[in-house]
């Protein structure tokens, strides 16, 4: 199921930020079984399903949307970010790859299309070589 969730996914589109967030636990539990498969230890997708972060996610880009200025991320989010990140870096660090530092997924801007385009496509990119180096379609 290697969807290309950046292509399907635009700046400020509540509905296309709901289908992302079904789309990408379906890509993490296949990616998590492959690695579980390959390297004989458990690999948990727990958390990568969010509401609160989901709803945090596409308030933040509302607002930016709007011109409105955003405060502090919500924890919800900064949350999820990290968990999120930390789960390709240990796919990417089992993977064995090089560089050996994953890109960081944990930092980004919702609220500035920019920042948004930008961190949707270095997270298709690890989707893509994760995919590639499990032999996944």
């Amino acid at each position: 199921m290697n969807i290309d969730l950046s292509a399907q996914t635009q700046f400020n589109d509540a509905m296309g930020l709901k289908s992302f967030f079904l789309v990408h636990q379906f890509v993490h539990d296949q990616e998590a079984g492959a690695l579980t498969a390959k390297y004989q230890i458990p690999i948990s997708t727990f958390g990568i399903s969010s509401q609160a972060a989901e709803e945090a996610w596409g308030e933040i880009m509302r607002q930016g949307a709007a011109g409105e200025k955003v405060g502090k991320v919500p924890q919800a989010l900064r949350d999820w970010l990290k968990y999120h990140a930390d789960m390709h870096t240990q796919a990417y660090t089992l993977l064995g790859s090089s560089p050996t530092v994953a890109p960081d997924l944990s930092v980004a801007d919702f609220s500035m299309q920019q920042s948004f385009d930008d961190w949707m496509f270095v997270h298709q990119a690890m989707h893509d070589f994760e995919y590639q180096q499990l032999g996944l379609t």
